[in-house]
């Protein structure tokens, strides 16, 4: 039998993610007790693609008491850093599914991650715990597979305090409490590791509605309910609609928002209920239709590697720049499209004093073609505004309605799919 690869082949992150297997569903129960400390289980149901003696899980900087396989009776495993090295005793034949059942337990932390500049995963902040994991901070909180090659259906049950919600992506499936713990069911198809939601804590339902057969849940930390920007949300059906014109239908059944007490300056594509913090609604309507238009572009439709991040990213900055041309008008379009154009090309840096040889310099160094982002430096505004132009390009070259076909036949074909930018 072959050894599984301690990495699924990612050209910019090799070690991410794991080879030889393919995962069909996880079912994870965690037991959230004092100072966000947990007990957990972890069920996951794989297939090999090989003759299978061992293979790897990511989990970081929690404890593993037990891993057992059905029909393996040598089991052993030991975890080297972040990678759970699980040893079957004997080949687990190629395409014959098996279940692996894993008990761990510890207080989960955020990761060291080379692709972004803070520790993606297991969040803490104001009343309330969260998940931010792009693009590999799952494994702070589960054994997974921590790369969007390897899609799966995920079944989330947590059990805590009853004061406190527990907010995930996909359906409710099971609810039920008493006055010493409550404990919830979760169940999300075909989901990438990072964009798996979770919040607990002091949160409330600010609305709940339904538009044209998707569900929109904001739940907000209860320290942020009287801010201005949460009434920014209201407009989500009207953003879906709109770019279900462009785009073709919504992938999903349920949108919304999880809004979240913490000074982390971002948000995040969870896949269903995007998560945004409360420094990322200073954006207002931008990040709000920028993350929805992500359920199209990288949720439903994910990355085979990480350096195709542009067309998630530029898809969705070309999505809230023409959000912005719909709601606000041309002029505001115009004025996105050229203010990037600006940044990107080094006129702004001209308009600043700066020679034109030595501006070209700066930004061809400072912005590199969107498809070869720096393994250090993953989001890089290029895949955002870079990656916008090239559609602004195409439209300003073709006109509207082709572009906007290509891209129905795009989300059309390949959703439920990983791409690559070829």
């Amino acid at each position: 039998g072959q050894r599984g690869s301690a990495g699924i082949g990612d050209r910019l992150y090799p070690e991410l993610g794991n080879g030889g297997y393919d995962v069909l569903a996880y079912r994870f129960e965690l037991d959230v007790g004092s100072e966000w400390s947990i007990q957990a289980t972890a069920e996951i149901e794989l297939v090999p693609l090989v003759d299978l003696v061992s293979f790897n899980l990511d989990l970081a900087g929690l404890d593993v008491t037990e891993v057992q396989v059905d029909g393996f009776d040598d089991v052993r495993f030991e975890q080297l850093g972040r990678e759970l090295v699980i040893d079957l005793g004997s080949p687990a034949s190629a395409d014959q599914a098996f279940s692996v059942l894993i008990r761990y337990s510890g207080t989960p932390e955020s990761v060291a991650a080379d692709a972004v500049p803070f520790r993606p995963g297991w969040q803490l902040g104001e009343e309330v715990a969260y998940l931010f994991s792009q693009p590999d901070g799952a494994q702070s909180l589960f054994p997974v597979n921590d790369h969007p090659l390897d899609r799966a259906d995920v079944a989330l049950t947590v059990t805590t305090d009853p004061e406190l919600e527990v907010i995930s992506g996909g359906e409710l499936m099971f609810a039920a409490g008493n006055d010493e713990s409550a404990t919830v069911t979760w169940a999300m198809n075909d989901i990438a590791p990072y964009l798996i939601p979770l919040g607990i804590g002091d949160f409330t339902l600010d609305s709940d509605r339904e538009f044209d057969g998707v569900r929109y849940d904001v739940w907000v930390s209860d320290d942020l309910l009287e801010a201005p920007a949460i009434d920014a949300f209201d407009i989500q059906p009207e953003i879906v609609a709109f770019f279900e014109e462009r785009f073709g239908p919504y992938p999903f059944d349920r949108a919304g928002a999880l809004i979240v007490d913490d000074e982390l300056g971002a948000a995040l594509e969870t896949q269903t209920i995007p998560t945004y913090t409360a420094r990322s609604m200073q954006w207002g309507e931008v990040v709000i239709a920028h993350e929805l238009a992500h359920q199209w572009f990288g949720n439903s439709i994910a990355l085979e590697q990480w350096d195709d991040i542009w067309l998630n990213e530029g898809l969705s900055t070309f999505a809230h720049w023409i959000w912005l041309e719909e709601s606000r008008g041309t002029d505001r379009y115009d004025s996105e499209v050229e203010n990037a154009y600006r940044m990107l090309s080094g006129l702004e840096l001209v308009g600043n004093g700066v020679e034109p040889a030595a501006a070209g310099d700066r930004v061809r160094d400072a912005f590199p073609p969107p498809d070869d982002p720096r393994p250090a430096d993953l989001f890089n505004r290029s895949v955002y505004e870079r990656g916008g132009l090239t559609f602004v390009a195409l439209r300003d070259a073709l006109g509207d309605e082709p572009v906007f076909e290509l891209l129905r036949t795009y989300t059309a074909r390949y959703s439920g799919e990983t791409i690559t930018t070829e």
